[in-house]
């Protein structure tokens, strides 16, 4: 990695931070999600820099991929458990961090044991490490301390456009021989959860990607999908962002013509299957020689 690509991460890292802290500051019981996604996604663009994915709001038992709708107006509930999730992007260099509010206090130790145990796996991440070595490291802590992980969601390796590059970072054990390599990018992200520990999907999708430039013909909005595409490259977006700007209803029906033509990805909000409350701590990491610089830490 040269220097200009790891200031280029490093700034990336700072926008998403800031949005964090700032949504953190601000996020209040009743408050729209609406109204978060755009304090977080404004924050990162007044940063310079650009969105890796829509601003993430989970809440109590949703674990992730549930954002703003452009229709459908949510707000934050009492007693509710929510977690940000945001991303930037400079130049494809990306960061990805996320943090959990508890306004219910009864599960401020699960998202402190999260925290505490995305600390011990970032201090112990080192090249050459089995990334199975770094989920053995979050699962036992957060199974001494009475709560389960996530196991069927993980951390992941990044590259430039690149939200999932490949590799995944477990939240257990799960006996993988990939190694952790110099030069490279992770999010490392903790979920906990008082459920079963897996998740499953809903049936709502409000976050999509493209596969390549849209090849299929007689598309309503082709042009505009196009547009996307050049905007976005392989990066998630959603319907919100272009509300005004195109009719999204018939956008929607391309979408569905694409996603069974398996040229778009959707991302179904994701459940925890025991309907237990799910929290994350996440931050953005790159494995620099024999140290680790967390892009996305602000005091």
């Amino acid at each position: 990695m040269d220097e200009e690509e790891r200031k280029l991460y490093l700034k990336a890292g700072k926008a998403a931070a800031n949005a964090l802290k700032i949504v953190k500051e601000k996020i209040q019981v009743g408050m729209s999600l609406n109204e978060i996604c755009e304090i977080a996604e404004k924050e990162i663009l007044n940063n310079g820099a650009q969105l890796a994915f829509p601003c993430n709001v989970s809440i109590n038992n949703i674990a992730a991929h549930n954002t703003a709708d452009f229709e459908v107006i949510e707000y934050i509930p009492a007693n509710s458990v929510v977690k940000i999730d945001v991303g930037a992007s400079c130049d494809g260099y990306l960061a990805d961090t996320a943090t959990t509010i508890c306004f219910n206090r009864n599960f401020e130790k699960m998202d402190e044991i999260a925290k505490k145990a995305l600390k011990y796996a970032i201090d112990s991440i080192r090249p050459g490490m089995k990334t199975s070595e770094i989920g053995k490291i979050i699962y036992s802590y957060a199974k001494a301390n009475g709560f389960k992980v996530i196991k069927n969601l993980s951390g992941h390796s990044m590259k430039r456009n690149l939200l999932h590059a490949g590799k995944s970072i477990p939240n257990f054990d799960d006996a993988s021989q990939e190694k952790i390599e110099k030069n490279e990018v992770y999010a490392i992200e903790p979920f906990l959860t008082n459920g079963y520990g897996m998740v499953e999907d809903s049936d709502l999708i409000r976050i999509y990607s493209l596969k390549a430039p849209p090849k299929v013909k007689g598309l309503k909005n082709s042009d505009f999908i196009y547009k996307i595409w050049k905007e976005r490259l392989y990066l998630p977006f959603c319907l919100r962002w272009y509300k005004g700007r195109v009719d999204l209803k018939e956008l929607m029906k391309d979408f569905e013509i694409l996603l069974n033509k398996n040229e778009l990805i959707g991302y179904n909000v994701l459940v925890e299957y025991g309907n237990g409350i799910v929290v994350q701590e996440e931050h953005t990491i790159i494995i620099d020689n024999d140290d680790v610089i967390v892009t996305t830490y602000i005091e």
